[in-house]
């Protein structure tokens, strides 16, 4: 993004950040990190030397797919994060990103190697980083939010993606930040670098809200982050979508966590943002037409995408049906054009499926975890769960732990309440009354 000359931004005193330095502070790396690796007398093969061979693996096979496709069009990024990290990484201002990102890079070969102990010796670079960066934070109050600490806060929830080694902690480096990139300045942007770490934040902030049901403490100032932060002049689409995702997922979560108490939909509210997000499926459409592109077509038996941009574009407007069918079934059916939507997810699912794709995969979480669960097909629901089971064998166990944890659970609250539901149908029924009709969110 244009850096245009301003008054450097300054955290705040009381500045919402420290919440996330309490809690680094308090977070203990699981420093054996699973069952199997305890007391085991596996020694490290791999001298901390190999350290630069194992980044610049881990840059090479995973990192370079942060960047997905057509993205730098839509987001309007002159730079990616992955051009500018090497450098930030190792320009000796901030020790703590250097370590996370030996951490994240040695996990990810432990992982791709089956070497035990080298990811063992990730677990423990990992715990080094989280007590670098908590004093990073705590030192820096008062002063600027650099692309350093937003990039610390990133790679560690990377390594969290990879291997999860609390409950919380995958949530809370991604809300971290978020917070930090509230209190940041547009000098930091280094062209466009955040808007790309923003993006990538927000996809895997409603995977985490819709997965735990836990939100941040306060809510983030999406608009005050695009407009004075990262200077955008007009938001990118896929910004806007993410705006009306987030916003059903918040009812979509306040709805399954009433559970048997839940309201009655608000038409009226659905119908608004129906109509906002088919404006911008239009207008995506318009934009394709204009330059002679097609979004999507058939070949050789399988969905073909423009670009892997535009299939995780397409996703997240199928994503936004599949909450408008759990939410408002009845808006549902007049919803786009796309009329099997959890389909087409699994289409752009198979699109980015590839050995390289890397983390940005990872982004597909969100639409995979809604067909799971709410697909009428049972098909569907167990590719979307296969795709997770996919990601445990690899360097996505993490994010596919959260999923299936989530999925399991939920499942198991839609199976008892159709049995309370049933129950009361069948006592109504042998009183004569047959006018009750049993419906289950999502089901």
């Amino acid at each position: 993004m244009a850096s245009n000359p301003r008054k450097k931004k300054t955290l705040p005193e009381t500045s919402s950040i420290d919440n996330l330095s309490r809690t680094l502070a308090h977070q203990q790396p699981n420093y054996v990190c699973s069952d199997w690796l305890a007391g085991s007398d596996y020694q490290l093969g791999t001298q901390m030397d190999q350290a630069p061979i194992l980044t610049e693996a881990f840059y090479a096979n995973f990192l370079t797919y942060f960047t997905q496709s057509g993205e730098r069009t839509e987001l309007q990024n002159r730079q990616t994060w992955m051009h500018q990290l090497p450098y930030l990484s190792s320009d000796g201002t901030n020790v703590a990103l250097s370590l996370a990102v030996r951490a994240t890079a040695f996990a990810y070969c432990g992982v791709e190697m089956a070497n035990l102990a080298l990811f063992q010796e990730s677990c423990k670079v990992y715990g080094q980083a989280l007590n670098a960066h908590s004093r990073m934070i705590r030192l820096n109050k008062g002063k600027q939010v650099t692309v350093h600490m937003i990039s610390t806060s990133v790679i560690l929830s990377i390594y969290e993606a990879m291997r999860t080694t609390t409950a919380d902690a995958y949530r809370e480096h991604l809300y971290g930040a978020a917070r930090m990139l509230e209190e940041t300045g547009p000098g930091q942007c280094l062209h466009g670098v955040l808007c790309q770490l923003f993006f990538h934040i927000r996809t895997q902030m409603a995977f985490v809200y819709l997965t735990t049901q836990k939100g941040s403490e306060k809510r983030l100032d999406v608009k005050r982050i695009l407009v004075e932060n990262l200077e955008y002049e007009k938001l990118p689409m896929f910004q806007r979508l993410m705006g009306h995702v987030a916003a059903l997922a918040e009812i979509y979560v306040k709805t399954i966590t009433a559970g048997s108490k839940r309201q009655p939909s608000d038409l009226a509210t659905y119908s608004n943002v129906q109509k906002q997000i088919d404006g911008l499926w239009l207008e995506y459409q318009n934009q394709a037409a204009k330059k002679g592109e097609l979004l999507y077509w058939q070949e050789k038996g399988r969905m073909v995408f423009r670009n892997g941009m535009t299939a995780l574009m397409i996703a997240y407007f199928c994503s936004a049906r599949a909450l408008f069918s759990v939410l408002a079934p009845r808006i549902a059916d007049t919803y786009m054009d796309l009329s099997d939507h959890f389909g087409m997810i699994l289409e752009s699912a198979k699109y980015l499926r590839t050995p390289t794709i890397g983390c940005a995969y990872i982004r597909m979480a969100t639409p995979l975890y809604l067909v799971a669960l709410h697909s009428p097909l049972e098909e569907q629901r167990q590719d979307a769960k296969n795709a997770f089971h996919e990601w445990s064998r690899g360097s996505m166990a993490g994010v596919s732990g959260l999923a299936l944890d989530a999925i399991a659970k939920r499942q198991e609250w839609l199976l008892n309440e159709r049995s309370g539901l049933d129950a009361v149908a069948g006592q109504a029924g042998s009183m004569g009354n047959s006018s009750i009709s049993p419906t289950i969110v999502g089901d």
